[in-house]
């Protein structure tokens, strides 16, 4: 009798935990994957987004070396790399050949093609004496454009491998001669010193907190408006069987091919075609509309115009409900850098980072919860990773979803091994390093020049 007792109670425990875990599973769906070692890949892409995101994030946590329960970190870290593979990712390890934090910012302003203005407080800190001296004290006599050289500054080689920078150069010289700075300022100018002279030769106004310097698009809008573009149609019907509506497709595919936007909180989703409440509130708005009517389709030039001048809302897509489509209903999309900006170092040439071959457009969600997911900055350091989650296919430039088939694959190269632009970058590629003992035996040379200090110390090193 006891040992039947045994058995009932062994499986009166067993059906009672397997109660518990079902139970479990009904209210956090995303459970199914970490209790299911069997079918978990299935489970996972079975799962909506939101709960597809919260199985891989803990399973990312329990795959941590300090999980103390070994069996579980193994199980999960097997999950884990499973579930990679199935959406093409994959796990590196990296050590050292990160870039400098200027060279990381430097590739940042090319990227967005704007400059953050630097809080007044920190310019003692963030600029150099020398920039601060000599922009505080103009020369009497205004000099010529050609007494700028450019080709001289150790700090201007670093922004000359990239050609939005070289684009601005001449810019960058009639506000120096305007201003009447001494063309000295070059040799002794720092990374950092540079971009506040951008800033100052692009703002508008003093107010202005993001200044824009590259004209006509800057290299993140050059990448999204060409995915678009491109792939439109692909685009347009993975949304679809997502299940989206046609309207915020066809909304949000014109914004990323007309203006490279890829943040769908300030979409404005237009309806397609000519409603009586379009064309009520058109008249109402004195806009003449009399050549349209009722089902017309409205044509991308006239949304774009009534976009460009506020007036979208005019045209906004409308639920069965009479309610306003909002674009904060529906994904915002990022551009990943597939190589990482701080891993730089290990290219021939850091512009190439900004290539359209080394990003991909991807939902936001996407981006922060499943591509970042996995990293690990090398000594605390931001931007910097010794782990991060990388593409099996180097080509994929767009992602929309968590299976292979919402991603789309294509070289921007189309097998050419060099574009012209690297060959134009690639004239102008120097090493950090090197700039930077240029340009601290510039700064020596100027202060003895003009403060006559002599370092004793200093000249013994030599």
């Amino acid at each position: 009798m006891a040992s039947k007792g045994s058995k009932y109670a062994r499986k009166h425990f067993v059906e009672e935990e397997q109660d518990r875990i079902e139970k479990e599973i009904e209210e956090k769906p995303f459970l199914k994957v970490i209790y299911d070692d069997t079918y978990f890949l299935k489970a996972f892409h079975s799962l909506p987004l939101a709960e597809s995101f919260k199985a891989y994030e803990l399973l990312v946590e329990l795959a941590q070396e300090k999980n103390e329960n070994k069996q579980s970190q193994t199980d999960a870290a097997f999950k884990l790399d499973a579930i990679n593979k199935s959406m093409g990712l994959k796990i590196v390890e990296r050590e050292g050949l990160f870039l400098s934090k200027e060279e990381r910012l430097i590739i940042r302003m090319d990227f967005y093609g704007r400059i953050d203005r630097l809080d007044p407080r920190q310019r003692n800190v963030k600029l150099s004496a020398y920039y601060r001296e000599l922009m505080a004290n103009p020369l009497k006599k205004r000099p010529r454009t050609e007494d700028y050289d450019f080709s001289s500054s150790p700090s201007w080689k670093l922004y000359a491998r990239f050609q939005s920078f070289r684009n601005i150069e001449k810019k960058l010289k009639r506000f120096l001669v305007k201003h009447k700075i001494s063309p000295e300022i070059l040799k002794v100018m720092t990374p950092r010193d540079f971009s506040d002279l951008i800033v100052q030769t692009f703002q508008t106004s003093q107010k202005e907190y993001k200044v824009v310097f590259s004209k006509p698009e800057s290299m993140k809008d050059e990448f999204v408006k060409a995915v678009s573009r491109l792939h439109g149609d692909q685009i347009a019907e993975i949304w679809r069987k997502q299940g989206y509506d046609e309207r915020f497709i066809q909304s949000k595919l014109n914004a990323m091919r007309s203006f490279g936007a890829t943040n769908s909180n300030k979409l404005v989703i237009t309806e397609i075609y000519f409603t009586p409440r379009v064309l009520a509130d058109l008249k109402k708005a004195h806009i003449d509309c009399s050549s349209f009517k009722i089902g017309d389709k409205i044509p991308l030039a006239f949304i774009n115009k009534m976009i460009e001048d506020k007036k979208g809302d005019l045209l906004v897509a409308r639920d069965a409900k009479g309610h306003k489509l909002s674009g904060s209903d529906f994904p915002s999309f990022d551009v990943h850098h597939k190589h990482a900006i701080g891993e730089g170092a290990d290219v021939p040439n850091i512009a190439y980072i900004n290539y359209k071959n080394n990003l991909c457009l991807v939902e936001t969600n996407i981006h922060q919860k499943i591509l970042h997911r996995n990293d690990k900055t090398a000594d605390g350091k931001r931007d910097t990773y010794s782990r991060r989650t990388e593409f099996i296919d180097d080509y994929v430039c767009f992602m929309s979803g968590l299976e292979k088939e919402h991603q789309i694959s294509y070289d921007f190269n189309q097998g050419k091994e060099r574009t012209k632009r690297m060959l134009k970058d690639d004239r102008y590629n120097v090493t950090y390093e090197k700039c930077m003992q240029e340009l601290e035996q510039n700064q020596k040379d100027y202060k003895v020049k003009h403060y006559g200090k002599f370092d004793v110390a200093e000249e013994a090193r030599r």
